[in-house]
């Protein structure tokens, strides 16, 4: 349940106000309440651009999954916890958001806090064995996101910062698969062009620098590029052709640490509608 209250300032401008929670219940562990909170202002220019600027607060939560509680917790790849708790999220957001005619920029800055959060973990005795454990985590965060539409084109760019702080609560755990494999750096650029009104081509790039992991054998760092030619023959109406390149550039880079990167393809898909 969300109530929303909204109040009209001068000069185009308006006020929202949403207060609420949401509820959740199991009969797998205690039911929770989460709040969820925001303030947004926007003003509206008669150019028919607009600014966004809002404060939020959300909490979120959810039991652990079947495969986290229900397996042996001695043997096997995904070695289970029967003790998990409840994980619980916190995070406290602030918000811009510009749209002019041709362009758009969005932005934001946050902390999150994760407590009990449910992690696939290892220690150097035994890499290869995943066992769930519960970690309290620290996330501070930015985003960046801007657009720019030409005649027959656009550019999309992003990019985004996390920094995280662990603890698992134990000496036991030296690292994890997943909740702190993520970039702490990560850059992305895309094009959209239509040369003509039956083809469109696209390229996205991604540029990451992933977290140190004593198990990933490639380099921290990585780039990827995927091509896209699109055509649709105008006398067949409903049929597209797509030509599609992904990884470019056959970067080795392991998103999951010790396990072989994604190798570089190539595909045709032909799509007909009607």
């Amino acid at each position: 349940m969300l109530p929303e209250y909204q109040m009209s300032l001068k000069n185009e401008e308006q006020l929202t106000f949403r207060l609420g929670a949401a509820f959740d219940d199991t009969n797998r562990d205690d039911s929770d309440i989460s709040l969820i909170g925001d303030i947004t202002w926007n003003t509206f220019s008669s150019d028919d651009t607009s600014q966004t600027l809002y404060l939020s607060y959300a909490e979120a939560s959810q039991v652990a999954g079947y495969t986290a509680i229900g397996g042996s917790n001695t043997s096997g790849l995904f070695r289970s916890n029967d003790s998990l708790k409840r994980e619980k999220t916190k995070n406290l957001e602030l918000g811009l958001a510009l749209d002019g005619l041709n362009w758009s920029f969005d932005s934001a800055i946050f902390y999150r806090k994760d407590n009990d959060l449910t992690d696939w973990t290892y220690n150097l005795n035994s890499t290869s064995a995943r066992s769930a454990n519960s970690v309290d985590i620290e996330t501070l965060g930015l985003e960046l996101l801007a657009t720019t539409r030409l005649a027959n084109a656009e550019i999309i760019t992003s990019y985004t910062f996390l920094d995280k702080s662990e603890d698992y609560g134990a000496v036991d755990i030296d690292a994890s698969f997943y909740a702190l494999n993520y970039p702490g750096h990560r850059l992305t650029l895309g094009v959209i062009w239509n040369p003509t009104d039956i083809i469109e081509i696209r390229v996205d790039n991604e540029w990451r620098k992933q977290q140190e992991n004593i198990l990933r054998n490639s380099d921290n760092d990585a780039l990827f590029t995927h091509l896209t030619l699109k055509v649709s023959p105008a006398y067949f109406q409903g049929l597209d052709i797509i030509f599609a390149a992904d990884n470019l550039w056959d970067e080795s880079f392991e998103e999951i640490p010790g396990t072989p990167g994604r190798g570089e393809q190539y595909t045709i898909t032909v799509t007909y509608n009607w």
